[in-house]
């Protein structure tokens, strides 16, 4: 792998794309009080349209565009040294830079670079809990501002307070449990069949006194096989898809755009559940795939726990429901 694990203090991908950013505009701008509003709001979003006829994880970023009136140049001109500069203060094999008219800057990650978030997430995301987040308090009282605890246990934001789901409502939640039960399912075949070992951490008991489902925390082999040939396993149009709508999810959790309201959590939650059915429809795990491309089918399970693990965040934390380990 190219590079080391990302940085402790982000849980996600566009947490360290905005670092970069941040960086690359110290360099490129003089006023302090307009780099100050600059970085107040830097407009960096995950495009999940092709670039090519190849689906990749890419973001947009629309800056260039926002300090062209400041310095009386062009667009795509900004772009261009903003690109550079980026490359200066990043490790440049991990990212892909390109500058589109009339001022795009597009930000793609390379195969390394995406192994090493999805490794980061296999270790860390069954380590956040709503105890450790501090959630309760933040729904009884509405604070803000929670001290963020070490190893990413970052705070939750409150901005989905309008949606409040009162339990149960079966109709409405059934293909987010279904999916996280599906998910519990799979890794714990897959733990029986030797493919991977896992273990359990954060049981808890929901509001009405169900049973929620620990995370699954997969701990052989580690690191999971995410790369052949320095190429990531997960390239098929399933696979991306469902990765693109985790990253989205984590994004929106962990780094939302402060121009946006309140989305509609469980509007996202069912576009990554059905997102994970189309992956596991199409993409298998058992017979030829376990047997002629383990390495494979390790891959796909570790897209399959960080999937359990977010479904788990959205079912408890964010539409106050419960995370079933089975249905």
């Amino acid at each position: 792998m190219d590079r080391q694990s990302p940085p402790v203090n982000e849980l996600t991908i566009k947490q360290e794309l905005l670092q970069y950013l941040e960086a690359a505009l110290s360099s490129y701008i003089l006023d302090t009080q307009y780099l100050t509003d600059c970085k107040s709001y830097i407009p960096l979003q995950l495009s999940k349209q092709q670039l090519s006829q190849q689906q990749r994880i890419v973001y947009s970023c629309a800056i260039a565009f926002k300090l062209s009136t400041f310095a009386k140049l062009p667009a795509v001109a900004i772009a261009n040294s903003i690109s550079h500069l980026i490359c200066q203060h990043s490790h440049q094999q991990n990212l892909i830079l390109q500058v589109v008219d009339p001022g795009w800057i597009y930000i793609e990650l390379t195969s390394p670079s995406l192994a090493a978030w999805l490794q980061h997430w296999i270790e860390t995301l069954p380590s956040l809990r709503s105890q450790e987040l501090g959630i309760g308090k933040q729904k009884a009282e509405g604070a803000e501002g929670e001290k963020p605890l070490a190893s990413r246990r970052l705070p939750l934001p409150t901005d989905h307070a309008p949606l409040k789901y009162q339990l149960p409502i079966t109709h409405s939640l059934f293909p987010i449990q279904y999916a996280h039960a599906r998910c519990c399912s799979l890794l714990h075949m897959a733990h029986r069949e030797k493919i991977i070992t896992i273990t359990s951490r954060n049981s808890d008991i929901s509001r009405n006194g169900d049973i929620n489902s620990p995370c699954l925390e997969v701990i052989s082999p580690q690191p999971l096989p995410w790369l052949s040939e320095a190429k990531i396993y997960l390239n098929r149009p399933s696979e991306l898809n469902l990765l693109i709508e985790l990253i989205g999810v984590l994004d929106d959790l962990y780094c939302p755009d402060p121009t946006r309201q309140s989305l509609n959590w469980l509007k996202v939650a069912l576009n990554l559940s059905q997102a994970f059915q189309t992956f596991y429809s199409q993409c298998r795990i058992w017979g030829e795939v376990k047997s002629q491309n383990r390495n494979l089918a390790q891959a796909r399970l570790g897209l399959v726990a960080i999937a359990q693990s977010v479904f788990r965040i959205l079912l408890v934390e964010i539409l106050d429901s419960f995370a079933p380990p089975e249905l």
